[in-house]
């Protein structure tokens, strides 16, 4: 499966500044037993990255438990999408 068609089936669960924040996350989330992806940077503009931030996505499945164990270590995760269904 493609990376597009990946992320079209993941949530964002947190946004960070930068790419080894994002990675910090995404082990964190792997050594609680949670396969977690970091959203692509904009290649060319990568300016946009710092203003949007890089996403830490998640299966749906994996959503709550991977906002707990974040809350767990101190990390605020994002909101969850309210939107998902329009």
């Amino acid at each position: 499966m493609g990376s597009y068609q990946q992320q079209q089936h993941t949530v964002v669960v947190a946004t960070e500044n930068s790419s080894s924040q994002a990675e910090l996350l995404q082990m964190t989330l792997a050594a609680h037993g949670i396969s977690a992806t970091i959203s692509p940077r904009a290649a060319g503009y990568p300016s946009l990255d710092f203003v949007a931030g890089i996403g830490v996505l998640v299966s749906p499945e994996d959503e709550q438990l991977a906002r707990d164990i974040l809350s767990g270590v101190g990390i605020k995760s994002d909101p969850p999408d309210t939107d998902a269904g329009s």
